[in-house]
């Protein structure tokens, strides 16, 4: 088994491939620059939600496979290295080589001849070859000759079970053969999925497709509801009807990298409306809710869930902050609970809200009655585009249910 330097290991994507190479037998150090949370780890404290995590990093610590540390110099001792840094956007949409190169320059003094250089993130695939130009010119080393250079995205569902690492497919993208095969012996260890030789590129591009499938489905979802609603037609209810052939809305489509993601795909082409539309309607859904409350008489107005997956602690692009200044602008008081983030956990601010809004569907809001119980107030309206709960789908068109009594305040 293999010496394994993860940068960026305490976070996310890093701790999760941290923990299962761990538990496959390699000796891993994960490296990061947040003293705070490599004490959490090093407890045996997972500083995020993920489900079989606490089982892996307890075994990784026992056996002594896993290890932390703030310093660079850690991965002159691998002969694997994963980088966990990607390319955001800067202010004009465009790809930012800036994180990257700033890592390559701190790591160089390190790199050593036959090491496997990885890079986990979702990188812009115009930065590639640029990349590649910066190791060989910091190092004096030859790709595919002295050292080996990938780019292997996860595919594995972001808000799933950590074993589902274990049978995901790995595309491979290198610009050699040799690179290609060392990566091939190391993701061998880790998954029993299809592992594919790809260009860099490639790669690259299945990660951000794949994604972007997802992300454009659930605008197409958005978009009907909107179009039910111009209708006055319930969606649920065509949903319903459909046998659910059609994917359901959500108003919190988001999540980290979907702001920058599409832009990296359609930067060179000159018609991108599908992906620049998608956006554009998943981020107007905040807006949406807006316009709906403005039917009623409120002053307080409660968010329910600010991460943005149900059942996750994940609140990077949650699309609920924004709903949260949107409303604040309105001149509402405005309170958030989410039981999965600590600044939000306490259900006592949503006594006597006037209205409720259901950005995230985390299991912990399933009983409606449980959720009424902590809002006791008759007369709340409940806005609801996810047709999470039952009692309420068919209500309303509009996804905003009202009794009667307060569908008499009316403005």
């Amino acid at each position: 088994m293999s010496n394994i330097a993860i940068v960026g290991g305490c976070g996310r994507l890093g701790l999760n491939l941290a923990l299962i190479a761990a538990n496959k037998g390699h000796n891993v150090t994960a490296i990061d620059i947040d003293d705070e949370r490599i004490n959490e780890i090093k407890q045996g404290n997972l500083p995020f939600v993920k489900e079989q995590a606490e089982l892996y990093l307890e075994e990784a610590l026992k056996n002594k496979k896993l290890t932390l540390s703030t310093e660079y110099d850690q991965v002159a001792n691998a002969e694997v290295i994963v980088i966990t840094m990607g390319t955001p956007v800067d202010s004009n949409l465009n790809p930012s080589l800036e994180p990257v190169a700033g890592v390559i320059f701190d790591l160089s003094e390190h790199f050593k001849k036959n090491q496997l250089i990885v890079f986990r993130n979702a990188i812009a695939p115009t930065v590639t070859n640029r990349i590649k130009t910066l190791i060989e010119d910091k190092t004096g080393f030859k790709v595919g000759k002295d050292i080996h250079l990938v780019f292997a995205p996860e595919l594995a569902e972001e808000n799933g079970n950590l074993h589902d690492l274990n049978k995901a497919a790995q595309p491979i993208g290198a610009f050699d053969e040799n690179s290609f095969r060392a990566a091939q012996k190391f993701f061998d260890t880790i998954t029993k999925g299809q592992i594919t030789w790809l260009s860099p590129e490639e790669a690259l591009l299945a990660k951000l497709m794949t994604n972007m499938f997802a992300y454009i489905q659930g605008a197409c979802a958005n978009e009907f509801y909107l179009i039910a609603q111009s209708f006055n037609a319930n969606i649920n209810k065509i949903l319903d009807a459909t046998s659910n052939a059609l994917p359901a809305p959500n108003p919190n489509n988001a999540g980290p990298g979907m702001h920058k993601e599409g832009w990296s795909l359609v930067e060179r082409l000159p018609f991108a409306e599908l992906v620049t539309t998608a956006f554009k309607i998943n981020e107007s859904m905040p807006a949406q809710i807006v316009k709906q409350l403005e039917n009623h008489s409120l002053k307080k107005v409660a968010i329910l869930g600010m991460t943005n997956k149900a059942n996750y602690d994940d609140a990077r692009s949650s699309l609920s902050y924004k709903l949260r200044k949107m409303l604040f602008y309105k001149d509402y008081e405005v309170v958030c609970y989410d039981p999965y983030l600590p600044e939000f956990a306490d259900s006592a601010v949503l006594q006597n809200t006037d209205a409720v809004i259901l950005m995230t569907a985390h299991d912990e809001f399933s009983n409606l009655e449980k959720v009424k119980g902590w809002i006791n107030n008759s007369n709340c309206v409940f806005v609801d585009i996810h047709g999470y709960w039952q009692e309420l789908r068919n209500q309303s068109a509009n996804q905003a249910h009202a009794n009667e009594s307060v569908k008499a305040r009316k403005k």
